[in-house]
């Protein structure tokens, strides 16, 4: 299922990542691979759980997608003490 597998390689998977983003209104920030692993990585700026859904479209269709939303710690513990979990 590997996309850049030598039996049906999908030479076209980095421009269709770039523009499914782009499509969503979405940001790529920056992305990653673990070549041995068969793993993308991705960091995606997306103000919705659609945008993130149709970010991601073309690697959902090859394997699965796992999401962990994020955010700068800094902006985390400005909650956490808007909140008052944090002082």
């Amino acid at each position: 299922m590997c996309p850049a597998g030598v039996v049906h390689p999908d030479k076209t998977l980095g421009g269709k990542i770039e523009a499914a983003a782009k499509q969503a209104g979405a940001k790529l920030v920056e992305s990653y691979l673990d070549a041995p692993g068969h793993a993308f990585y991705l960091i995606i700026d997306a103000a919705t759980n659609v945008q993130l859904w149709d970010a991601t479209e073309p690697l959902r269709l090859i394997g699965d997608v796992q999401f962990a939303p994020v955010m700068k710690l800094g902006e985390a513990l400005a909650h956490a003490r808007k909140i008052g979990i944090q002082k």
